[in-house]
């Protein structure tokens, strides 16, 4: 009798129905290992939910050198916060951690099934999305040598460090205008630089900005006006509604518009901010673990 007629199960009985047809079977499965999945996992594991997080390394913050506004970690290199919290994780049983890029997603019978890193197709009871969102930087030459040392896109992450310091934007007029007034908080040498009127980026420790008309202007920091995409493409695999601003529709717990599937951390949250996308990757688990029936065993 194959998985799809017998799914009225109790869960133990599943997990062993689904094993007979190579299946790997857990409560949640969550996309995405950076702030929001991890910390989605650890309430998941505190609560004795077998989880499974598949992460294919790319953090949006990848290219900073330090994580700044995370209460007990202020300055720590990203990829030490991420190997601190992957330790957390580890001291749950039930949470298991794959280095893998999930390349499908679809609902099947009283879960989902994951197709990720070319290993047999893995059932979830429950799906995260915690893949987060990217800078869809303009093409600009030059401009990906400062990434992260010395151009950014968030004042809050990093204009501190460039305090009273020559700051150049470069975005589109409106977006652009919003951006350098936000940044007078730190500088009162903020200027403007229209996207389409940007060669390229020249120098090596500082950035030199060279317009199309030959002009060259130099600027300790450059910060950037860009729009944020989503990361991920399971969202239209999945045909979860998206907001007017692109980011995931969900309720106050994270629950997208699929029963069963929520969504969490940068590709949600109206802010963007390390400490907040982890607040929304324990919301959603709370939400995960509440919708889920009580197991009858108790946690692990």
């Amino acid at each position: 009798m194959p998985p799809s007629e017998r799914t009225s199960a109790p869960a133990d009985s599943r997990r062993k129905i689904w094993a007979e047809y190579g299946m790997d079977s857990y409560d949640a499965l969550v996309v995405g290992g950076s702030a929001a999945g991890l910390s989605a996992a650890l309430i998941l594991g505190r609560s004795g939910r077998r989880t499974l997080v598949c992460d294919d390394g790319r953090p949006r913050n990848a290219a900073a050198r330090a994580v700044h506004g995370f209460l007990t970690r202020e300055g720590v290199e990203p990829h030490e916060l991420l190997r601190l919290a992957r330790e957390d994780v580890a001291r749950y049983p039930s949470v298991t951690v794959r280095d893998v890029h999930v390349a499908s997603a679809k609902p099947y019978e009283e879960g989902f099934v994951i197709s990720a890193g070319g290993n047999a197709a893995t059932f979830g009871r429950t799906l995260l999305l915690a893949a987060g969102m990217y800078d869809d930087l303009p093409q600009i030459a030059g401009l990906d040598r400062f990434w992260g040392r010395a151009a950014f896109s968030c004042p809050y992450c990093d204009a501190w460090e460039f305090r009273n310091k020559r700051i150049a934007v470069i975005g589109e007029p409106g977006r652009g205008r919003e951006l350098a007034a936000v940044l007078e908080q730190w500088s009162d040498d903020v200027w403007i630089c229209e996207e389409s009127s940007v060669a390229r980026i020249d120098g090596s420790d500082v950035p030199e900005i060279v317009g199309y008309d030959g002009s060259r202007r130099t600027s300790d920091a450059i910060f950037v006006s860009a729009p944020l995409r989503l990361r991920h493409p399971l969202v239209d695999q999945l045909g979860l509604q998206v907001r007017g601003d692109g980011e995931i529709e969900v309720d106050e717990c994270g629950r997208t518009s699929i029963p069963g599937c929520y969504a969490a951390g940068d590709a949600v949250t109206t802010a963007h901010q390390l400490i907040l996308a982890s607040a929304s990757g324990i919301r959603a688990a709370m939400a995960i673990n509440e919708d889920l029936p009580v197991r009858s065993s108790g946690p692990d």
